[in-house]
């Protein structure tokens, strides 16, 4: 083997973070299939990878490329779409007919804090006030907060997160599709890695949240709670995270897809990349023209982003 890229067949487009219920919406208006489709993508992850891995030069990634492609069209798939691409991968692997697409995510950046007092210093004045505010309910002693991963979290503690994250899915009329022995099989595989965060009040669990980390990097997932506590989410999924990344040393913290509230809160704006084959010789034309206006807008939008920095420079 010389080469490997995950590649899905999917009937819907959920979990990817990556939206193109437009496109679908639209093919299914002109009595057309926009499924099956294919999806190279790391499941319910939008955490930026290469996809493509291979011992090959890359001047044989063209030749890859379009030897799925050939595979795609063969199969009558409408699409394919490869998600939450690094840029280096997006410029090598992007040719042809394939569609470049960004989306905008928001970031944590580790300017070596040596504590999360560090942090709030570089933030504007009224940025730092807020996060203390939304902070400062969780310091009182009834509230603890205790990290936990695959060698230490518990079957109960996994049963537990993961009745919190059902019961937050089903609250808000979602779809929770990983099932209860996902988190303990990942933790399993992947001790290190796999992070688990319970909130708990007077030592009962009320909330939790699911990372991933890296060598150099902490990735947030999902969440879920007890019961709905103000600010909890913020200290459980943002606060909590940055205070690991300093303290364990990290370059960076991804918590997620989507949020623009983050933007307070000290992440800051980051393109995502993607690439899309679109089988349809006149649904890829529209598509490549949606796609760049909407470069154009998202261009504005991330200069706007910047002007609202919590940071006090930006």
């Amino acid at each position: 083997m010389v080469a490997a890229l995950p590649n899905y067949i999917k009937m819907h487009s959920y979990g990817e973070y990556v939206f193109d219920w437009a496109w679908a919406d639209a093919y299914q208006r002109n009595g057309l299939d926009y499924y099956p489709k294919a999806l190279t993508a790391v499941p319910m992850t939008p955490i930026t990878g290469p996809r493509l891995l291979t011992s090959l030069p890359a001047s044989y990634s063209s030749s890859l490329m379009g030897a799925v492609i050939q595979w795609i069209e063969q199969n009558h798939f409408s699409s394919w779409h490869l998600n939450f691409l690094t840029p280096e991968a997006a410029e090598s692997l992007s040719q042809g007919d394939l569609l470049r697409r960004r989306d905008i995510q928001f970031h944590w950046h580790n300017d070596n804090y040596q504590n999360f007092d560090d942090f709030l210093a570089v933030l504007k004045a009224k940025k730092r006030k807020n996060i203390r505010r939304e902070r400062k309910p969780f310091q009182d002693a009834d509230w603890s907060f205790e990290w936990l991963d695959g060698h230490t979290a518990s079957v109960d503690d996994w049963e537990a997160f993961y009745r919190m994250y059902r019961n937050t899915f089903d609250k808000k009329g979602g779809w929770a599709q990983l099932s209860d022995s996902f988190f303990q099989s990942v933790a399993k595989a992947m001790p290190n890695q796999t992070l688990l965060l319970l909130a708990k009040r007077q030592g009962k669990p009320v909330a939790g949240a699911f990372y991933m980390r890296s060598n150099r990097g902490l990735y947030g997932r999902y969440w879920g709670c007890f019961e709905d506590v103000e600010f909890l989410h913020f200290e459980t999924c943002y606060y909590q995270g940055i205070d690991y990344a300093i303290k364990q040393g990290l370059e960076l913290f991804e918590p997620g897809a989507q949020g623009e509230h983050k933007l307070a809160r000290g992440f800051t704006p980051t393109f995502t990349h993607s690439l899309h084959h679109v089988t349809h010789p006149n649904f890829r034309q529209a598509i490549r023209h949606a796609i760049e206006e909407e470069h154009a807008w998202l261009d504005i939008r991330l200069a706007e982003y910047l002007e609202h920095s919590a940071y006090t420079e930006s």
